[in-house]
């Protein structure tokens, strides 16, 4: 299963690629803020995406928007 990974946190981020990586998830993408996972969503179309919702500059609903703006272009 293909999976884009979404979180601001690099310490966390990396621990969840791990996580997933050993139990046979191929992480296509891991990303820190709004913009590139809109990018990684719709450029490389995973199967599932693991999204913090709140992400960089705000901190408020960038990751929801970023999700909402990616499902509009495809």
């Amino acid at each position: 299963m293909r999976v884009v990974l979404a979180e601001d946190l690099a310490l966390l981020r990396e621990g969840l690629v791990q996580l997933l990586e050993t139990h046979g998830f191929e992480i296509v993408a891991a990303v820190d803020n709004g913009p590139q996972l809109t990018r990684a969503l719709v450029e490389l179309r995973p199967d599932v995406a693991v999204v913090d919702v709140r992400l960089p500059p705000t901190y408020t609903d960038e990751g929801l928007r970023a999700v909402l703006e990616a499902r509009a272009e495809r």
